[in-house]
């Protein structure tokens, strides 16, 4: 197969993926290397097809799963990284889901990671990719500092989310 063929073939899967799929399962499907597959996704992104990498793998940002309102609030957290999963399980558990993380770095400026975290399995796979991949979180960068943006299903769900946050001396204020 021809590298401009397999490009298509990408897109193709990833079409009818609804879900992130990784570097690793492309390439055993295409049967080619890991590295190939990740140079291939950077070539396609300059190509200006709109390929989101996630912690979970590679999506179509068409494909995204859609937030679970309108109600949209980003917010201020500061925690040691043995308190990730408890701040994810408090927004989650109470009905929230978090979009993405974001740090100020002082040489790149604003970084933003995608999480898209909505469920307790999406917590425990997280979680798990840290520990297996021994990854440095975003907010180690910046001594646990870091901003969320959230999804609710209202205003009222969102303030009894920073309320628990707040008492847990998670939520900055």
């Amino acid at each position: 197969m021809k590298a401009s063929q397999r490009r298509d073939q990408i897109v193709a899967i990833l079409k009818e993926k609804p879900s992130p799929i990784s570097a690793t399962k492309l390439a055993k499907e295409l049967g080619v290397s890991r590295q190939v597959i990740v140079g291939d996704i950077a070539l396609l992104r300059a190509s200006n097809i709109d390929i989101m990498a996630t912690h979970r793998g590679y999506l179509l940002v068409n494909n995204l799963p859609k937030p679970k309102t309108q109600y949209i609030k980003k917010i201020a957290c500061q925690h040691s990284e043995e308190q990730v999963a408890k701040e994810l399980d408090i927004i989650v558990s109470g009905g929230g889901q978090v979009l993405d993380v974001e740090i100020e770095h002082p040489l790149y400026g604003i970084l933003t990671a995608t999480l898209n975290i909505a469920t307790k399995d999406d917590i425990k796979y997280f979680t798990q990719q840290v520990k297996e991949h021994q990854g440095a979180l975003l907010s180690h960068l910046t001594h646990g500092i870091h901003n969320h943006t959230i999804s609710c299903p209202s205003k009222a769900v969102c303030e009894k989310i920073l309320e628990i946050l707040k008492k847990e001396n998670i939520l900055l204020t």
